[in-house]
């Protein structure tokens, strides 16, 4: 069975002249998957077509920054074994023709792959009766402001890329806009991704938006740079080799409101159709000529996006500059860093990467074989001091801190200050939220899962009875360990994109710090003698957090440094993760 994937991609606002050439079909190979365990044919050739506007001519801005968008975009798509025409500053005719010609051209072959890329300003414009209709622009439409009938005759409007969409004869297309205006194509969606099957290969139309109504996007799109990234294997969340459109929009959604601070809100969604919005298109990582597809390792640091001197943004028939999002001192118990001195992509190293059984059930386990160790440091705080036995008996500690999407599949809601990053931890959680969270997730599995105790939660850093001593978890490198102030870029970041301690178990130290189950007493461990299970002290005002946090410097994400915090404080950097134990 073929399944084909139409790839319609990126509308954004920028300037350009116009020169059209049409790629001849190279012959390339198929692109297959393992459907069911069967090997099956998705795609047999791969066409893209890109349309830069950046030099508009009546009253919009000029968009520069469109040119090397189109080159890195289509360096991507010729990475994924496409082959790629262009269209270059587009007027109102030769826009229509450039979809018409290379729909015409290769669109009606069912057994192609097809992408559409669309980088130039976007609009909306709202009617006297209340509906909302989002145009694509090209560099001769005039400014509504100063010419709404000229620019309604001259924009093309997304009812006609509807129609070009059910003109293919293709199963599957993605439309993505790199523009913001109205999105009244298609539903909305936060769709968890699926894993590859023959559910996959229903018709579809997808779309992607790289911002909402009335949002600005940047001459210099975070949008494109983040596609490319996506392409190149970063969106590939359960790293089976493959993207699908679920996951890039999740992704795209995710990055782009975090590097541009919450001021672009990228959508996506499925036409609104019974007959096409079934299935989900499969980009192959890296390669798409084969099936097994090795990991791409990031090396491209995310863009810095500067708010003081705001540059061309692609929503140029609206004068407002862009303002500093607020600042997340309030919550905060430290100062930011000035300025972040590492960038380190989001992706974790191939060697370390999560297998797909570990995602398997609510989340995933690790087992800490029971044992005597040293608990503290003669050379840390006085809270630290001194150094004591304690045996612990068996226990299971997460993998991962807890995710914001295993807190939604739980509580139905996200209290997170990232929100909308799934694969980050959640955070701004009590001690009192977890509780209630920990007891309805007992009931719905039928298990016991508790927070740590300090104790516990030391040895699981330490790495148990396989311990190597590190000062941190995973390492003597706090940069390679955890995400801390100097590399974090003051957010949280997807779990596991660090290496892990002697046990497997990532983020003790760094991204962020975590609730233990103790109460907080800094002279409790000076006693003598082993404790054996220790629970903590029976009473207290505050509640023991362990492993430091993405706003602490490296001293604080040692295995052994100790902190409070009463039980109703909810951080942007407080979270946890959990034991499991028997009943």
């Amino acid at each position: 069975m073929k399944s084909i994937f139409f790839l319609l991609v990126l509308f954004s606002c920028t300037l350009c002249t116009v020169n059209v050439s049409y790629a001849q079909d190279r012959g390339m190979k198929p692109v297959l998957v393992q459907l069911d365990g069967k090997p099956t044919t998705l795609y047999s050739n791969s066409h893209a077509l890109i349309i830069g506007a950046s030099d508009y001519l009546s009253g919009w801005t000029q968009l520069p920054g469109v040119r090397t968008e189109v080159n890195l975009v289509k360096e991507a798509l010729g990475r994924n074994g496409f082959t790629v025409d262009i269209v270059m500053n587009p007027t109102s005719e030769q826009l229509y023709r450039a979809f018409a010609d290379f729909i015409t051209k290769y669109g009606q072959n069912v057994d192609n792959r097809l992408l559409f890329f669309y980088a130039g300003h976007g609009y909306t414009l709202k009617t006297n009766y209340g509906e909302e209709l989002g145009y694509i622009v090209p560099v001769n439409a005039p400014n509504p402001n100063y010419d709404p009938a000229g620019f309604q005759n001259s924009a093309m409007e997304m009812a006609q890329v509807e129609i070009f969409a059910r003109r293919l004869q293709a199963k599957h297309a993605l439309f993505i806009f790199d523009a913001c205006f109205s999105g009244s194509l298609f539903s909305s969606t936060r769709a968890i991704p699926e894993i590859i099957t023959y559910k996959t290969t229903l018709p579809v139309r997808q779309f992607i938006t790289s911002g909402s109504a009335e949002e600005m996007v940047p001459d210099k799109s975070v949008f494109a740079d983040q596609f490319v990234r996506a392409l190149d294997g970063e969106a590939d969340y359960d790293r089976n080799n493959y993207i699908t459109g679920s996951e890039l929009g999740e992704f795209l959604q995710s990055t782009v409101v975090n590097y541009t601070r919450n001021m672009q809100h990228p959508q996506y969604g499925k036409i609104r159709s019974p007959n096409l919005d079934k299935g989900d298109f499969v980009f192959p990582v890296s390669d798409a000529s084969t099936a097994v597809i090795p990991a791409v390792t990031a090396t491209t640091p995310p863009p810095t996006v500067a708010y003081n001197t705001p540059p061309p943004t692609r929503d140029a028939v609206s004068s407002r500059k862009p303002t500093p999002p607020p600042s997340d001192n309030a919550i905060s118990r430290q100062k930011p860093a000035a300025e972040p001195v590492a960038v380190v992509p989001d992706r974790r190293p191939e060697e370390t990467k999560i297998k797909k059984e570990d995602l398997d059930g609510f989340t995933p386990m690790v087992f800490v074989e029971g044992g005597t160790f040293m608990m503290g440091s003669k050379k840390g705080k006085g809270d630290e001091k001194p150094p004591h036995f304690v045996k612990l008996d068996d226990f299971y500690i997460g993998k991962f801190e807890v995710t914001q999407k295993e807190w939604q599949e739980i509580m139905g809601s996200n209290p997170s200050a990232f929100e909308g990053f799934l694969s980050c931890p959640v955070e701004r959680v009590s001690y009192i939220d977890i509780q209630l969270f920990i007891d309805r997730l007992n009931k719905k599995t039928g298990k016991n899962y508790r927070l740590p105790t300090e104790a516990e939660w030391e040895y699981a850093s330490r790495g148990g009875n396989k311990s190597k001593n590190y000062l941190y978890s995973g390492g003597n490198d706090a940069d390679a360990a955890g995400w801390m102030k100097k590399n974090s870029l003051e957010k949280t970041h997807p779990v596991g994109s660090k290496q892990p301690n002697e046990l497997g178990i990532f983020d003790m130290s760094g991204n962020v710090i975590e609730w233990c189950s103790d109460w907080f007493n800094g002279s409790f461990y000076k006693t003598r003698g082993t404790h054996v299970n220790p629970a903590g002290p029976q009473k207290g005002k505050e509640r023991a957090v362990r492993g430091g946090s993405f706003k602490y410097d490296a001293s604080m994400l040692r295995n052994t440094a100790r902190f409070d915090l009463r039980e109703e404080a909810k951080y942007s950097d407080v979270g946890f993760r959990l034991v499991l134990t028997e009943k």
